[in-house]
């Protein structure tokens, strides 16, 4: 057994290029290494073994394989007779798979080659970016790489190795392996009976050029003098697709070959002998699209059988787009009797396009008979010849004209004017236009046809001659439709002599207005227009009528609001001398619409000014008349405001009523004469008011007390006494005459008052006052006790009493109780008394509202007792409830007070 015999390659034991999910073969060789067991282990990235195949072959051969599922470095033993063989253990590095590929290899260097000659192939760009290409050969020696680049996107890549043995060429894209690199190749021993240089390879299946998709493509190889060798041939498209060729052994040294393109794209063929490549190989042939004049188009109004005029350009397109590779011919003829008695060419522009389109542009000399012919690689394609009719370049009938210049009425001597010519669709022609007068003379001056080149003509002209006047209009010398045409030519126009009568400066809203135009020798087409504008900018609807001889004219309309209102009038158009004109709308007097307002219409002070307001907006024209009348001359002082208002004051120097009156053209506005009270004038600062009936009162009892406004001047004197619980006594006042004012008044029920003392309105110096109004009895001593007064309330429905003992002013009976009882809602309540004979009262009564409920006692002799506290009527059940006690008021005229309950 000796291991250092054996020896082991292939691309499964690279160190690197090995990808993923692809097989990793490798061969051990044990030839000479005697007897032994071969041992082949593979570990993965993590360490386990993964599968491997060993297949025994002829001439002590082991081919194996494994297939790497994980990216990482993998180590292959090998042993023979269980000792490593040389370079054992292998470490590979498998990488992922590979992506998208921006080349790929083909050629025979790849697989084979021969010490001494080249191994050659070829690298071919998958796209349009290729990327950054790289070589490196790694074997038994060093071998010297060549790369030509080619420029079609290939390159042919050559290395000389100088040992025989295994070579790993690995292609290197974007410094990464591309798919299937490295590839093993086997290089043999030099061989001393192989001459491949003199192989000769000839055909049109190889030239550059001339090769036509689905058509054969032959050549021949002759081995003549190369020796002993393998003809072996590499094929493939542009695409990657390898090509079928065919190869016949002619049995002489040569060799017939013939496939037969699909695709009109760049053929590679690689031809070797002894796998070496032969001279000249590889070769890039072309496969051209070939020639289809029957997929060729032609279209366009140029080849239209009808449509076309002479004399305009047209044109037409020829589409090569799908006809594969041809030139275009074109031919035009026009038939005899178009431009002369014989058959002519007519001259056109062929013009190539980007798109394998042509434009083909001529013009047509004249009306006829035309045939195009359309060839296409020198072969007529089928739909030529095209045969079409050209037709006059003109027709008259087609033409119109209008415009001012042409209509019956309208034109004036001396004023320029227009009308247009449309000819589209009339074909080319030359437009004339003739004008006959009344008169012999020149009928018009600065006459000229201006081209609008958009198929139409203006023609200008100014009438020099009054009257009847006859235009003709031609096209290529044939009149238009409507020619001639007749039109009336009026006087020059003479706007001075449009006069304006009646137009009144002011006239009244809402009343009929007219005035008259007269437009007599004025000349022109006598077309008078009034427009009448209001002040709020809207049209006013207006009447013209027109006379007998049409030269005196009424305008008639109604103003409808007040302002300036616009007179717009124009004769044939133009502003009349003064247009526009102004008149403004007044409104007629109407007193009615005028208002007056203000404090001094209701009065004032002496000795200020009483001030109020006039508006008269809407109330029309009018004088304005005001006058004061009262116990004084008043002075009077008036402002106008600008807008239809005006401010008013008058100064009364004496108290008093005055009348003041305003009228409004002649009539009292609304409300006139105003009735105004003036006063004088007064301070209640100075008001004195002095006695013991501000001090305190008794009821029933007459107050008294004095009020000095001798030095406060004249005003009201105003007093107001009353009670908290509302009660109002009454008072009774008194002028002394000299300023000074004697005050009574008599309280009806005890409690505390307020006395207010107003002068003029205006409360005097220190009041209000509160004062205190005792009762006239004393009730101190009677008392009330009982469960139906009693804080904690009473229960609805249930039956209460409670005692009144007035004992202390009476020890017998006699002197009957009252007892009022009131309800929360204000409904009242029975109460029933009965005399103990002993100056005791007892009091029934039953509640029936909850809430608080009002008692009043009163009794003969002692007047009015006053108001208990309000008990609180509560429900049956739950229970007692604390009713809230409420202090009561005291309406009658002797009040309880002091009184034990």
């Amino acid at each position: 057994c000796n291991p250092n015999s054996c020896r082991a390659s292939g691309r499964g034991l690279q160190q690197k290029g090995l990808r993923v999910k692809e097989v990793a073969d490798f061969k051990v060789y044990t030839k000479g290494a005697g007897s032994g067991e071969l041992k082949v282990t593979v570990k993965g990235p993590k360490g386990l073994e993964e599968p491997v195949k060993v297949l025994e072959m002829e001439n002590d051969i082991y081919e194996c394989n494994y297939y790497p599922i994980t990216t990482g470095k993998y180590i292959i033993t090998i042993t023979w007779g269980g000792h490593s063989i040389p370079r054992s253990p292998f470490e590979v590095h498998v990488s992922e798979e590979a992506g998208p590929q921006k080349v790929r290899a083909l050629g025979p260097g790849l697989e084979t080659g021969m010490v001494g000659k080249s191994a050659d192939f070829v690298v071919e760009a998958i796209g349009t970016e290729v990327g950054t290409l790289g070589f490196s050969i790694e074997g038994p020696s060093q071998a010297k790489i060549e790369c030509d680049d080619k420029g079609d996107g290939s390159c042919d890549v050559r290395y000389w190795p100088t040992e025989p043995g295994d070579y790993a060429v690995h292609i290197i894209c974007d410094d990464e392996d591309i798919k299937d690199s490295p590839f093993m190749a086997h290089i043999l021993p030099a061989a001393i009976d192989v001459f491949p240089e003199k192989v000769k390879c000839y055909g049109p299946g190889l030239e550059p050029l001339g090769c036509i998709v689905n058509k054969p493509a032959d050549f021949t190889i002759d081995s003549s003098g190369a020796g002993r060798g393998e003809l072996r041939l590499y094929a493939q498209d542009a695409d990657g697709f390898p090509i079928d060729i065919q190869i016949t052994d002619n049995g002489d040294c040569t060799y017939f070959c013939v496939y037969i393109p699909t695709k009109p794209i760049k053929h590679t063929v690689i031809i070797t002998w002894g796998e070496v490549n032969v001279p000249n190989s590889p070769f890039r042939v072309i496969i051209g699209e070939g020639s289809h004049p029957e997929n060729v188009k032609v279209y366009g109004p140029g080849v239209e059988k009808t449509g076309l005029k002479a004399n305009e350009p047209t044109y037409f397109t020829v589409d090569c787009s799908e006809a594969g590779q041809g030139d275009v011919s074109i031919g035009i003829k026009c038939a005899p009797g178009v431009v002369g008695p014989a058959e002519a060419d007519i001259d056109f522009d062929i013009i190539k396009n980007d798109n394998d389109t042509f434009t083909v542009k001529y013009m047509p000399p004249g009306p006829g008979q035309y045939t195009i012919m359309v060839l296409f690689a020198d072969q007529e394609i089928p739909i030529s010849p095209f045969r079409i009719k050209v037709d006059p370049s003109h027709d008259a009938a087609k033409v119109r004209a209008e415009g001012p210049g042409l209509n019956r009425t309208g034109v004036e001597v001396g004023k320029p004017t227009h009308f247009t010519i449309y000819t589209k669709g009339a074909g080319k022609a030359k437009p004339e236009v003739h004008f006959i007068g009344a008169a012999k003379a020149e009928a018009v001056r600065d006459f000229e046809i201006i081209d609008n080149h958009d198929y139409s003509y203006t023609v200008r002209y100014t009438v020099v001659q009054q009257g009847n006047m006859s235009i003709t209009v031609c096209h290529g010398g044939d009149p238009i439709p409507k020619s001639p045409f007749s039109i009336t030519v009026a006087p020059p126009l003479d706007l001075s002599k449009v006069k304006v009568q009646g137009l009144n400066n002011k006239v009244d809203v809402g009343k009929d207005q007219d005035f008259s135009i007269t437009t007599r020798r004025a000349g022109g087409q006598g077309k008078l227009d009034v427009m009448i504008t209001s002040p709020s900018r809207h049209p006013v609807p207006s009447k013209l009528e027109s006379g007998t001889a049409n030269e005196v004219h009424t305008v008639k309309y109604i103003p409808p609001e007040e302002g300036l209102y616009r007179m717009d009038i124009s004769y044939d158009g133009n502003p009349i001398p003064g247009s526009p004109f102004t008149v403004e709308g007044i409104m007629p007097p109407d007193p009615s619409k005028v208002q007056a307002y203000g404090p001094g219409l209701q009065g004032g002070l002496v000795g200020k000014p009483a001030p109020f307001a006039i508006n008269t907006k809407g109330a029309g024209t009018g004088g304005l008349g005001l006058t004061v009348e009262g116990p004084c001359e008043a002075k009077i002082e008036c402002q106008d405001n600008g807008d239809g208002s005006c401010s008013v004051s008058y100064l009364p120097t004496e108290p008093g009523e005055y009348a003041i009156n305003i009228l409004f053209a002649d009539q009292h506005v609304p409300g006139s004469p105003f009735k105004a009270v003036v006063q004088s004038v007064f301070d209640p600062s100075k008001v004195m008011a002095s006695g013991p009936g501000l001090e305190r009162g008794k009821v029933n009892e007459t107050g008294s007390f004095i009020v000095d406004c001798s030095k406060a001047g004249e005003a009201e004197l105003t007093i107001e006494i009353i009670s908290d619980n509302g009660s109002k006594a009454e008072v009774h006042v008194q002028n002394n005459s000299d300023g000074t004012y004697s005050i009574t008044y008599i309280p009806q029920c005890p409690g505390m008052y307020t006395i207010t003392i107003k002068y003029g309105g205006h409360m005097v110096p220190k009041f209000p006052v509160h004062l205190q109004v005792d009762p006239a009895v004393d009730t101190s001593g009677v008392k009330v006790y009982g469960p139906g007064v009693e804080p904690r309330g009473v229960l609805r429905e249930v039956t209460t009493h409670f005692m009144v003992d007035t004992r202390a002013h009476h020890t017998s009976g006699g002197s009957p109780i009252k007892v009022h009882v009131s309800n929360p809602s204000g409904t009242n309540t029975d109460a029933y008394v009965s005399d103990q004979g002993d100056g005791t009262y007892r009091v029934e009564y039953t509640p029936y509202e909850d809430g608080e409920s009002l008692l009043q006692l009163g009794c003969e002799g002692l007047g009015g007792l006053g108001s208990l506290e309000s008990q609180s009527v509560d429900q049956l059940h739950p229970g007692w409830r604390r009713p809230t006690a409420v202090l009561w008021c005291f309406p009658s005229t002797a009040t309880l007070h002091n009184c034990e309950v």
